[in-house]
């Protein structure tokens, strides 16, 4: 049994979590969602850490609910209110989380992947939600599939339980980055390296946004956006933009550069 279910590192405004329980496929049990969420907790308190990278150890992401803690002792009785507050603290968080996953993602697996903002996967993986057919419904994922591939494959991946790949998860925008297996940290290096380059102050407003385009009304929304707005407009991040442009724009007069086109 692995000693410590969770690890963490930080490098910088990239912080790491990893579930270590390989010889487990890294299966949901209490002391794992125990310690996710004192994990997801501390990062989110961090300011310097800009990204978050959750990736499973040895030869699967996660494999879900732990079904010999279910055979031994049936459901723990905090582990499902632990669990989707692990999950919660990462979607809300004023970070960008990405979800690595690769081998077997499974149930739980699914559902704390569906928390993170972005779901880089390998070409080797397979993804499903098995629950219903253990007489279970999977957490929360019946709230957020739907809204992230619409209601009729989420009906079609919960109810049928069925497990797709990687390409199919793709196609359905279950998975957002697709990595080829043999060459997997590579391509994984390349898909942070994207998100960590991003100004903070405008992905934190994003995700805001984006999070409440699903609960409010228009008019909610637009509100909360002047906010992010003034808070964006004072960030280096935009000044350090603006005299990039200024730079380019007088190198152009000088016919140094080609033009490059508005975002």
């Amino acid at each position: 049994m692995s000693e410590n279910p969770v690890l963490l590192e930080r490098d910088g405004p990239l912080a790491r979590i990893t579930l270590n329980r390989p010889d487990k496929f890294n299966a949901l049990n209490l002391r794992l969602v125990q310690r996710l969420d004192a994990i997801a907790e501390e990062v989110a308190a961090e300011s310097e850490v800009k990204v978050v990278v959750i990736r499973g150890a040895g030869r699967a992401f996660c494999a879900g609910l732990d079904l010999d803690m279910m055979a031994r002792q049936g459901m723990p009785p905090d582990f499902y209110e632990l669990q989707e507050r692990a999950f919660r603290r990462l979607e809300l968080m004023d970070k960008i989380t990405i979800a690595v996953l690769h081998g077997y993602c499974l149930g739980g697996g699914v559902q704390l992947a569906v928390s993170c903002d972005i779901r880089v996967a390998g070409t080797d993986c397979r993804i499903g939600l098995p629950a219903v057919n253990e007489g279970l419904f999977p957490g929360m994922a019946p709230f957020r599939l739907p809204r992230l591939i619409g209601l009729g494959s989420a009906r079609r991946l919960i109810l049928s339980g069925e497990m797709i790949g990687a390409d199919e998860a793709l196609r359905l925008g279950l998975v957002d980055h697709l990595v080829g297996a043999a060459d997997f940290d590579k391509g994984l290096d390349e898909v942070v390296a994207r998100y960590l380059e991003a100004p903070s102050t405008a992905s934190i407003a994003s995700k805001h946004l984006m999070r409440q385009a699903l609960d409010h009304p228009f008019e909610k929304v637009y509100e909360a956006s002047r906010k992010w707005l003034v808070d964006c407009l004072a960030s280096k991040e935009v000044e350090t933009a603006r005299e990039a442009w200024l730079r380019r724009r007088a190198e152009r007069q000088r016919g140094t550069v080609a033009p490059t086109p508005r975002s």
